[in-house]
């Protein structure tokens, strides 16, 4: 039974907006990165990865970062560029994205649905990623990177959402080729439907966002720990969460790219796969349906399909399409034992176009590529279910999530 809360997002003010929240960064530093935080002075990325520009403050690279970021999120806070509401709600957040409109419900779960499996994983996380997350909240007390968490939804809950988007949106703004829609809930009888609503659902599950899950988790523990008047309804119990039914979330593919064929020759490499695959000459860039890759290699096209003896095992990670692609290519013909480290395989994610991925193939850049279908939700559950994780770069889930729409503030 997922336990949910309201709580008292802080935001931007709504002249303010655009100039605050800013789009996700794979790695702060980058030029982009670099000319919001020169040039925008209320941008949220000041109080995530602020440049630190005076050499008389005094402490490790890492202490300046989070005094900092903390100094820039109580700034906002005194000049009002970010306002909290006087009353817990839960959000109703609604992007179009692609010509498609995604809702999800915006609250704040509590760490124990993490720790005894409710919400539930299928990626591992890893510790010193865990550490700078828990860092970073015990510093700053800033949550403001919602985990993306999917769920099965109830009829109670969609009326609920078709009911308040018919309103007149709390935020609306466009960014990044997106629109942007945010509604309150702050009646406690609806707020006491839709918690109880999610606490008669058996299960809910991680999309995007494991590492901040476990990190919230884990800071949560030891704040328990040091509280000796814990009573359980604190802030660091829970942790900021969006959450979209089944049918809401978008989810891509990762494409393969390898740079060479591993010694073989073009002709040995198809004669190779001949042996597991039926191969045959394609003009479709994309395979229409699951169990089938579809291989650019010397300008043509070919789709492989998996045999059915392959997908008739019982462990749900064997029989998913990333999986048959290692064990059966990747790994014995390519070479390629460990995709996360082979700096021979290059992974391109998302709605990227497939004009980019040929282009990396016919420049010589790259070898061939392996287009996949996209994993399903059902493929998600069965192998969280199961108690197992995806094999790397299984899947990209939109929508991508601002920064500094939303905060939950941990005391």
């Amino acid at each position: 039974m997922p336990r949910i809360k309201a709580f008292k997002g802080i935001r931007p003010a709504a002249d303010k907006t655009l100039q605050v929240v800013v789009k996700p960064f794979d790695q702060f530093y980058t030029e982009p990165a670099k000319q919001i935080l020169q040039n925008n002075p209320i941008s949220f990325l000041h109080t995530i990865e602020p440049l630190i520009d005076n050499p008389f403050m005094r402490g490790s690279r890492e202490e300046l970062i989070f005094k900092k970021a903390k100094e820039f999120f109580e700034d906002f806070i005194d000049d009002k560029v970010l306002l909290s509401d006087d009353k817990e709600a839960i959000y109703i957040y609604r992007t179009l994205n692609k010509g498609q409109w995604q809702t999800g419900i915006w609250c704040i779960t509590a760490i124990d649905d993490y720790l005894d499996n409710t919400l539930r994983k299928h990626e591992h996380t890893r510790a010193d990623r865990e550490k700078d997350l828990i860092e970073y909240l015990d510093n700053t007390g800033i949550d403001a990177n919602p985990v993306l968490v999917t769920y099965s939804g109830t009829p109670a809950l969609e009326k609920i959402i078709q009911d308040k988007v018919k309103e007149t949106p709390l935020v609306d703004f466009f960014a990044d080729e997106q629109q942007h829609q945010l509604w309150k809930i702050d009646d406690e009888e609806t707020i006491k439907t839709m918690v109880s609503e999610f606490a008669r659902l058996p299960e809910s599950y991680i999309a995007d966002g494991h590492h901040r899950a476990a990190a919230a988790s884990l800071a949560g523990i030891q704040r328990r720990k040091n509280n000796l008047k814990h009573r359980g309804h604190e802030d660091y119990n829970f942790f900021s969460t969006l959450y979209f039914s089944f049918d809401q979330l978008i989810v891509f593919e990762f494409q393969r790219l390898v740079k060479d064929l591993n010694g073989l020759s073009e002709l040995e490499f198809l004669y190779t796969l001949k042996k597991t695959f039926e191969i045959t000459e394609t003009n479709t860039p994309k395979p229409s349906s699951p169990h089938a890759f579809h291989l650019y290699l010397d300008k043509k096209w070919y789709e492989l399909k998996i045999p059915v003896r392959l997908l008739e095992v019982k462990d749900p990670v064997a029989k998913l399409d990333v999986s048959i692609l290692q064990h059966e290519i990747l790994s014995p013909i390519l070479g390629i034992e460990d995709p996360r480290r082979d700096k021979r395989i290059k992974f391109v994610g998302g709605p990227t176009p497939i004009e980019q991925i040929v282009a990396l193939v016919d420049s010589g850049e790259m070898k061939l590529a392996f287009i996949l279908y996209p994993t399903s939700i059902d493929e998600l559950i069965a192998v969280a279910d199961n108690g197992s994780v995806m094999p790397p770069k299984s899947t990209w889930f939109e929508p991508k999530l601002h920064c500094g729409l939303l905060i939950h503030k941990v005391e």
